[in-house]
């Protein structure tokens, strides 16, 4: 039994030895990769966004028919109130997975235009780009200006953007040739509690916390930095004509939601979009 909370023996003998990092460019990857792989089509490109953004439509055009579905199923069969609910939220769940998954896929479209690698065309994939990302409430310059930056340094504990770990430092424990395991009693008591908070406030509004005012970036910007203003350190003074393009853009996103809600319910844009918008973000 004890054998299963072990290192296994391969990485119990890389820590014998000195980390030296792999003398790899990116020259060298490059040239192991198949050069047709690098060919962008306009067709293709085209192809799949429109397909994505189908299989979307297709998602939300089913869930419209959720309720009227199992109120015929509940009269066919003669279900009581407790077996409705549970096949309405039964059928909702299964469509807050699959669209949060298709909303996922919209975003990573979104993503590869910010590269430039889904279309030839630099202008297609700042239009797809711009749409695709601002759909699912993510300003596309913005975001795109400090994800080539996170690129350009990943890892590196003052250039990254992102993933910035907490220092010993900052957990209060002392230099590592001196601490022991109760050093870490703390950190590894936490309540389940407390520690599915954080997972949530993580896993579900992590990344616009970090979009709006720089929650788990890099530490070197002031409080408060955000990716809605233009004049914000993340980006050079050539980027602010873009991101004042990405503001106004949400800003017509969220117009579009405010009319759908005055129009239909909050309830019914909460179930059509809000849930898997928010259960995306865990992907």
């Amino acid at each position: 039994m004890a054998a299963l909370f072990k290192d296994s023996p391969e990485y119990e003998a890389r820590k014998k030895v000195p980390f030296s990092p792999p003398a790899i460019t990116i020259k060298d990857v490059h040239a192991a990769v198949p050069k047709h792989l690098f060919k962008r089509s306009t067709e293709k490109c085209l192809y799949y966004v429109g397909r994505h953004v189908a299989v979307s439509f297709a998602f939300y055009l089913c869930a419209t028919r959720i309720d009227s579905t199992v109120l015929r199923i509940a009269s066919q069969h003669d279900l009581g109130s407790r077996a409705v609910s549970a096949l309405r939220y039964a059928f909702w769940a299964l469509y807050w997975f699959w669209q949060s998954v298709a909303f996922t896929g919209l975003w990573t479209l979104g993503h590869e235009c910010g590269h430039d690698a889904l279309a030839p065309s630099a202008l297609l994939n700042a239009v797809l780009g711009l749409g695709l990302h601002t759909f699912v409430l993510t300003p596309y310059y913005a975001w795109r200006a400090t994800h080539r930056s996170h690129h350009k340094g990943t890892n590196n504990l003052d250039r990254d953007e992102t993933y910035h770990p907490q220092t010993r430092e900052e957990l209060n424990l002392p230099p590592e040739h001196v601490a022991t395991p109760m050093d870490y009693k703390e950190l590894i008591e936490e309540t389940p509690l407390y520690t599915l908070w954080k997972m949530v406030i993580r896993q579900f509004l992590g990344f616009q916390l970090y979009l709006i005012h720089n929650r788990k970036g890099n530490p070197k910007y002031p409080p408060w930095t955000s990716h809605y203003k233009p004049s914000s350190l993340l980006f050079r003074p050539e980027d602010r004509p873009y991101i004042i393009l990405s503001d106004a853009a949400m800003a017509v996103m969220i117009c579009l939601l405010s009319f759908w809600i005055h129009s239909t319910s909050w309830n019914n844009v909460w179930r059509l979009y809000v849930v898997p918008w928010l259960w995306a973000h865990n992907w």
